[in-house]
């Protein structure tokens, strides 16, 4: 009898643990299938191409750097809703194949029909830089991706899908243009992007400006005396007048460049996260703008 009583009440435990869990976990979803996006950036570009056709979620939340992005038991529950599991690839999401290792999601890598641009320093020489969605040309090509894979979710929808990508696209574009009538009445001395991170290979490759950084990608302890020395000596020579950083990492090594040469803190530009709701970068839209009207400002 005692040993009957003590397995009701541990059951009685176990049910109260669920239904804890329950009223703390995800909100319930519409009937819908869901898009499981690795990181914001993607997660509001794909939202722009389905609409009210699927329900999408991101796995980092803004303001994350993505690629040491550690995934947690949450994030498990919210992936084993979902149906699509999307991710940008080039080595950004370091996460992502143990991730979905076990889960049964279709997945749809970006990447996979992207043209890389490579890095050429250190041991990260030959891989691909992942930041491809910096510039709105590529984006452009992310929404292309993005509808033939919704299309092949849901052909019913494809013709949905399609004009949902060809209005985002228009907004994109324009951007696009402004940009590159800005950099082409540029004098070529002030054709240089300045920043933390190596993540704008796509962006100045794209528009015709010339990259300088203090570490290639991933992590500010891949600052060298020797990267320091070199950044520093080219701001002075070329007189650059501003400098840029990232909103996921501290620009306080940057800071040492602005201190030694006068030139000026442009801000920090918006790479792996889109800000919170209340900010100035909270959709993929808004972080090009905001990232191109700081360059523009810092360079001109």
């Amino acid at each position: 009898m005692r040993k009957n009583y003590l397995f009701l009440f541990l059951s009685f435990l176990i049910c109260l643990n669920i239904s804890s869990c329950k009223r703390t976990s995800y909100k319930k979803e519409p009937n819908k299938e869901i898009i499981l996006a690795s990181f914001t950036v993607l997660a509001d570009i794909i939202e722009n191409v389905a609409k009210d056709d699927f329900v999408v979620r991101s796995i980092a939340q803004p303001g994350i750097e993505v690629h040491g992005y550690q995934p947690t038991p949450s994030d498990l529950i919210k992936a084993s809703k979902a149906s699509v599991f999307i991710d940008n690839g080039f080595g950004f999401e370091l996460w992502a194949e143990k991730f979905v290792s076990n889960l049964q999601v279709k997945r749809v890598t970006i990447s996979d029909q992207l043209d890389p641009i490579f890095i050429s320093e250190d041991f990260y020489e030959g891989k691909p830089n992942p930041h491809a969605w910096i510039s709105p040309k590529r984006g452009m090509i992310y929404v292309d991706i993005i509808v033939d894979s919704l299309s092949e979710l849901q052909p019913s929808k494809a013709e949905s899908f399609k004009n949902n990508g060809q209005i985002y696209k228009n907004k994109i574009s324009k951007i696009d243009k402004d940009f590159s009538l800005f950099v082409n009445n540029l004098e070529k001395n002030n054709k240089y992007l300045v920043t933390c991170e190596g993540a704008f290979s796509y962006l100045t490759n794209d528009y015709g400006l010339k990259e300088a950084y203090l570490w290639p990608v991933n992590a500010e302890s891949q600052i060298t005396p020797k990267r320091m020395a070199r950044t520093i000596s080219l701001v002075k020579n070329k007189k650059i007048p501003s400098v840029f950083c990232e909103s996921t990492v501290s620009n306080e090594s940057q800071m040492i460049v602005v201190s030694e040469t006068g030139a000026n803190y442009g801000g920090d530009l918006f790479v792996d996260s889109l800000s919170q709701d209340n900010g100035n970068a909270n959709t993929y839209l808004k972080m090009l703008q905001h990232n191109l009207t700081l360059i523009k400002k810092g360079i001109e």
